[in-house]
C-alpha cells in the first residue's frame, strides 16, 4: 500500500515536471519567432508534447527496473496526464513573476508600485527606530555614526572639531580632584582620605567579604533608626544620679525603641521595619545598636570635659569616617618635578615604563595615548595604592605584594608607587616587564666568580646591560656620594673583568672603590662588564642606609613560570630550565622577596634578605600565559612568609563616576564631546559599570567602541 502511494506521488511529480518543461519551451519558442503560444499550430505542440512524454515514460520505467516495484508500470497511463493546450499557454513561468524562488518553487506576485511599497518599508523601519529611542537606559542614538549624507559630503578628517578644554562639561570639572602638588610623596599619601574600595563579588569564590559588608549594611540601617528614636530620651538618662534607675531607664528604652521599629504602616515602604523587623535576630540587633549608640554618647560626653589633645592624633575609627566622605583624587605626573615625556610620550618619571605591543605592561599607557588633552597624565589614587605607600613609608625592609583581577588596575598602582617614591627621594629600581625579562634574554653565561655562592649561577648579559643604563638615567644624581667598595667588586667580577675596569681610570677611586652612578654607566656601556656591575652595584644598594632603595617588580608571577632560558652547564641535555634565582640579574630581587623554585618546580618560601632601607613590590599579572599553579603557589608561599599583601579591587560606583569625568576632561573616546551627556546620565553610568564589571580596561573598552 505504501508503495503505491509513493508511486502515485512520484508519477504526479513527473507529471508535472513534464507540463513546465513543455510551457517552458513553448514560451521560448514563441519569444524567438515573435508571437505567443497561443498562435502556434496544434500539430507542432503535440509531436513536442509526445516527445516529453515518451522521455518521461522511459525514465520512470527505468526507474522501476532498478527499484524492482512494478507498481510505477501499474499507474504509469492512469496518472501521467497529458496536458491540454490550454493549460499549458496559462503555466506561470519565471517570466511573468518580479521574484522566483527556485528552491522552494514559489512566486510572488509582482508589485504595481515599486515607489510606494519603498515608502512603506521606510517608514516601518522609522517606527522601528522611533520606538527604541523612546526606550530608557542605555543611550541608543550613536552620535559616531556616519550617516549616508556624511560619507557623500565629502568630508575629511581636516573637517572634524577640534577637542579643546573648554568642551569638557561644569560638571567633570567639579567632580575631577587633582593633587594640588601634582603627585604625593609617601608620606602624604599614605595618610590621604580617600574611598572605601568596593567588595569582590561572590561568585569569584570569597563570599566572607561580601557577607560582613551586607551585614554591615543591615546593622547600620537599624543604628539610624536606633538614633533617631532613643535621640530625645538620651538627656534625661544621663542627668539621672542614680545607677539603677538609669539601668532601668535603658530598659524601658530598649522597649520602646523596639516597639516603634516594629511598627510597620502598609502604606509605609521602610526596610527596617517591614524586611529586618521580621528577622528573628531583630531583637538582638537593636540592642546591639542602642549599646553602641549609648557608648557614642557617653564618649562624647567624656570628649567634651578633655581639654588637651594630640594634635593631628587620628584612631582607626576616625580615619573609617573620613574615607565614608572622602572623594577619589589623581595624582597629575605632569606637575611632578620633572615633568618631562619620553619619545613616547610616557612621563620620564616612571621610566622604563614603555607601551609594548605585545609583552606590555597592562594598558595604562593606552588610556594616554588615546588622550586628545596632552597636558596631563593622570593616575587615580586609591585605597589600595595607600596601602601599599604605608608600608614603604616606613623604610623597614617591607616587603608588598599586589593581586588582582585582570584589568582592575595593578599596573596603575604600582606605576603610582614608582612616581610617588621617586618623588620621595627613593631610588626606584623598576622592573615592569617581567613576562619579556624572564624570556628574551638573547644568551645566557655561566658565573663562576661570584664568591661565596654555593651553586652554580649564570648570567645574562645584554638584559643586565639594560638595566643598568635603566637605573643610571632614572637616578644618576640621586646616587651621588653611593659608592662600591672594592672588596664588593672583586667579589662579584672575575679577574679578567676587574682588568677592563681598571681600564676606566677616570672613575677610579683611590681606595679601589667606584661610585655606583659610575659603575652602572660602565655597566650600561660594556656587555663584558654588565653583569657584574649590576651584581656589585644592587648588593650595595640593599645594603646601604643612607637612601632609601625601592625596587618595584610588575608581571612578578612569570618569574616563576616554566622557565626560558638553558644551558649545558646546568643539564648536559638541556631539557631543564634555569631556575631564575640562580640568575645573577633575578637573584637579590628573588631573594629580597622570599621565595624560590626548586629543581622539581616546587614553591618555597626561604628567609627573606631584606632591603635594609626601603621595601620590594612585585604585582602579579593575569594578562600573560602564565600557569595557574604557579600564581596560586607563590601567592600561598608569600603569605606564608608573612609578607603584606595587598588586593587592587575593581572600581567602587563613586570611582567608576570619577574616572568617567576624567575621561570626559582628557578627551576619551566617545566622551570626547559628549559635553557632560554621559556622566549626568546615572542609567548610561550605570550601563558602563555593568558591562565593564568595575574594572579599568574594560571601562575604557567601553568608553571607546
Amino acid at each position: 500500500m505504501n508503495n503505491m502511494k509513493n508511486a502515485k506521488a512520484f508519477v504526479r511529480q513527473m507529471s508535472l515536471n513534464l507540463n513546465r518543461r513543455v510551457s517552458s519551451r513553448f514560451r521560448y519558442i514563441g519569444q524567438s519567432i515573435g508571437t505567443s503560444t497561443k498562435d502556434i499550430s496544434g500539430d507542432f505542440y503535440e509531436q513536442t508534447r509526445l516527445r516529453q512524454h515518451h522521455s518521461c515514460v522511459r525514465q520512470i520505467r527505468c526507474f522501476s527496473k532498478l527499484r524492482g516495484d512494478t507498481s510505477f508500470g501499474d499507474i504509469l497511463n492512469q496518472e501521467l496526464l497529458t496536458p491540454d493546450l490550454d493549460d499549458v499557454q496559462n503555466f506561470k513561468t519565471s517570466e511573468d513573476m518580479d521574484f522566483y524562488d527556485p528552491l522552494t518553487v514559489n512566486y510572488y506576485p509582482a508589485q504595481e508600485d515599486e515607489d510606494e511599497n519603498e515608502e512603506i518599508e521606510v517608514a516601518r523601519r522609522q517606527a522601528i527606530r522611533d520606538e527604541i529611542d523612546s526606550r530608557t537606559g542605555r543611550l541608543w542614538k550613536d552620535r559616531w555614526e556616519l550617516t549616508d549624507e556624511d560619507w557623500s559630503s565629502g568630508k575629511s578628517f581636516d573637517d572634524l572639531p577640534v577637542w579643546t578644554e573648554e568642551l569638557c562639561s561644569r560638571v567633570s570639572r567639579e567632580r575631577v580632584v587633582v593633587y594640588p602638588d601634582g603627585v604625593p610623596t609617601l608620606s602624604k599619601l599614605s595618610s590621604l582620605a580617600l574611598p572605601p574600595p568596593s567588595l569582590p563579588p561572590p561568585a569569584l569564590g570569597n563570599p566572607k567579604p561580601y557577607v560582613k559588608h551586607r551585614k554591615k549594611i543591615i546593622f547600620d540601617a537599624i543604628y539610624a533608626r536606633v538614633q533617631q528614636f532613643a535621640e530625645p530620651h538620651v538627656e534625661k538618662i544621663l542627668a539621672m544620679d542614680d545607677w539603677d534607675a538609669k539601668q532601668k531607664a535603658v530598659d524601658d528604652l530598649f522597649e520602646q525603641v523596639h516597639d516603634e521599629l516594629k511598627k510597620a504602616d502598609n502604606d509605609d515602604d521602610d526596610y527596617v521595619q517591614i524586611v529586618l523587623g521580621s528577622q528573628p535576630n531583630f531583637p538582638l540587633l537593636v540592642e546591639q545598636a542602642l549599646e553602641k549608640y549609648l557608648r557614642k554618647v557617653v564618649h562624647d560626653e567624656k570628649a567634651s570635659f578633655q581639654v588637651e589633645s594630640k594634635a593631628g592624633s587620628q584612631d582607626e575609627e576616625e580615619k573609617k569616617v573620613l574615607d565614608e566622605t572622602a572623594v577619589p583624587i589623581f595624582m597629575d605626573l605632569m606637575k611632578a618635578k620633572d615633568p618631562s615625556l619620553d619619545e613616547k610620550g610616557i612621563p620620564k618619571i616612571l621610566h622604563p615604563l614603555s607601551s609594548h605591543k605585545r609583552d606590555g605592561s597592562g594598558r595604562m599607557v593606552e588610556e594616554w595615548e588615546l588622550a586628545a588633552n596632552v597636558k596631563t597624565r593622570r593616575i587615580m589614587i586609591r585605597q589600595c595604592t595607600r596601602d601599599i605607600a604605608h608600608a614603604l613609608d616606613q623604610c623597614t625592609g617591607s616587603r608588598v605584594f599586589v593581586t588582582g583581577r585582570k584589568g582592575a588596575g595593578k599596573t596603575a598602582a604600582l606605576a603610582g608607587i614608582v612616581a610617588s617614591a621617586r618623588e620621595s627621594g627613593h631610588i626606584v629600581l623598576y622592573l615592569p616587564d617581567g613576562d619579556r625579562l624572564r624570556k628574551h634574554g638573547f644568551y645566557v653565561e655561566v658565573n663562576n666568580h661570584v664568591q661565596g655562592a654555593q651553586e652554580k649561577l649564570f648570567d645574562i648579559p645584554m638584559l643586565s646591560k639594560e638595566v643598568c643604563s635603566q637605573l643610571h638615567q632614572s637616578h644618576s644624581k640621586d646616587m651621588d656620594g653611593l659608592t662600591v667598595e672594592k672588596e664588593t667588586l672583586e667579589k662579584f667580577m672575575s679577574k679578567d673583568q676587574l682588568k677592563k675596569l681598571d681600564g676606566f681610570k677616570e672613575y677610579a677611586q683611590p681606595d679601589g672603590s667606584m661610585l655606583i652612578s659610575d659603575l652602572l654607566k660602565i655597566g650600561g656601556e660594556n656587555v663584558a662588564l654588565a653583569a657584574g656591575c649590576y651584581s656589585a652595584a644592587i648588593d650595595t644598594l640593599m645594603a646601604q642606609t643612607s637612601k632609601p632603595f625601592t625596587v618595584v617588580m610588575d608581571q612578578f608571577n612569570c618569574y616563576y613560570d616554566y622557565g626560558h632560558y638553558f644551558h649545558g652547564e646546568y643539564d648536559k641535555l638541556a631539557k631543564k630550565a634555569i631556575p631564575l634565582d640562580k640568575i645573577t640579574l633575578f637573584r637579590p630581587l628573588i631573594q629580597a622577596v622570599g621565595v624560590i623554585k626548586t629543581d622539581d618546580e616546587e614553591l618555597l618560601p626561604i628567609e627573606p634578605k631584606p632591603i635594609k632601607r626601603g621595601g620590594i613590590v612585585v604585582g602579579i599579572t593575569q594578562s600573560h600565559a602564565v600557569a595557574n599553579r604557579f600564581t596560586t603557589e607563590l601567592t600561598s608561599a608569600i603569605k606564608e612568609s608573612n609578607a603584606k599583601v595587598v588586593d587592587v579591587p575593581q572600581y567602587s560606583a563613586i570611582e567608576v563616576d570619577h574616572i568617567l569625568a576624567n575621561f570626559e576632561i582628557i578627551g576619551i573616546g566617545r566622551l570626547r564631546f559628549d559635553r557632560g551627556e554621559t556622566v549626568m546620565n546615572k542609567q548610561e553610568v550605570a550601563y558602563l559599570r555593568m558591562v565593564s564589571g568595575g574594572l579599568g580596561q574594560s571601562l575604557l573598552d567601553a568608553c571607546i567602541i
